[in-house]
């Protein structure tokens, strides 16, 4: 009986072996994993080099009007998300998961990796550990026909290299990884600088670019949204909607010479390419959008 009971603990103890290390393996470590900007790279000396960092002529950003403020200045919205001139060139986050041994975890589903919401303010009843001054939110919001959004979730599982992207505007399943294409349940308002980014339950931090001289924390995850104004408390039908309460300040912030926007004169929310000065470029792209909302120009 005694001899059983040993072999019984041996083979106990070497299961255990076998399994710890393989689970303690799929646990991301947040010193080692991260996310970064990213959108398709417009640098014909660097073709198919992905667009990072925030400055033109930086990792695949160079040249053309479309890389003027670099990843960043691609990550821009419209609560309709509609256009040529709204999260252009498949902007999204790149996103690097591993162990604490540095080991990529791979088959992370995509539902398990977040830029998460609260769908709303504390003003308006929403809480949680998401962004909270993101309106997407259908209570409050219904003439627009807004969608709930909690969960912006990545484009598909982690691969062998740990991993997957989570494009701003949507993705379909037939497109690879990275590759935007409009899902009308993805529309929301509201800026908010730092978004949850969420794996598993444990929260990333943000590089400008996929090396290991950035820092960890060098970028937080956001996207500059042509709504900033409105929508945060409980009044019905004034969230993910482009008016004179959100041109205004951009009106003001372009008036002001770009050589004098420094400090606080510098609005870097109203910024929406990135270029490092508020301007007539940005006052046009807004008044373009003007009196848009979840449900227009755009039906879905």
């Amino acid at each position: 009986m005694m001899l059983k009971l040993a072999k019984l603990g041996i083979a106990i103890a070497v299961l255990a072996t076998l399994i710890v290390p393989a689970a303690y393996a799929g646990v991301p470590d947040v010193n080692q994993s991260y996310f970064v900007p990213q959108a398709t790279g417009t640098s014909s000396a660097s073709p198919g080099v992905p667009c990072e960092e925030a400055v033109a002529g930086a990792n695949g950003c160079a040249a053309a009007p479309a890389g003027t403020g670099g990843a960043i200045g691609n990550a821009r919205r419209c609560p309709n998300d509609d256009g040529t001139q709204v999260l252009k060139n498949n902007a999204r986050l790149l996103v690097v998961v591993k162990a604490s041994d540095g080991t990529p975890i791979a088959g992370i589903p995509a539902s398990d990796i977040c830029v998460l919401f609260n769908g709303g303010t504390p003003a308006q009843g929403f809480g949680g550990a998401g962004g909270d001054s993101i309106i997407a939110n259908f209570t409050f919001n219904t003439l627009n026909n807004c969608p709930d959004v909690r969960c912006v979730q990545a484009d598909a599982a982690t691969d062998v290299n740990g991993e997957t992207y989570i494009t701003w505007l949507g993705h379909q399943a037939a497109d690879p990884p990275g590759t935007a294409f409009r899902d009308p349940l993805r529309k929301w308002g509201g800026y908010e600088g730092d978004i949850p980014v969420m794996v598993l339950g444990f929260k990333l931090q943000g590089k400008l670019i996929n090396s290991l001289g950035s820092p960890l924390g060098s970028y937080t995850a956001h996207v500059k949204s042509l709504d900033m104004v409105g929508g945060t408390t409980t009044t019905p039908n004034q969230g993910s909607l482009v008016n004179s309460l959100d041109i205004n300040p951009v009106q003001a912030a372009a008036a002001i010479a770009c050589a004098s926007q420094t400090g606080p004169n510098y609005k870097y929310s109203l910024d929406f390419d990135n270029s490092g000065c508020v301007n007539s470029v940005d006052l046009n792209l807004i008044k373009a959008h003007n009196n848009h909302k979840c449900n227009s120009p755009t039906v879905n």
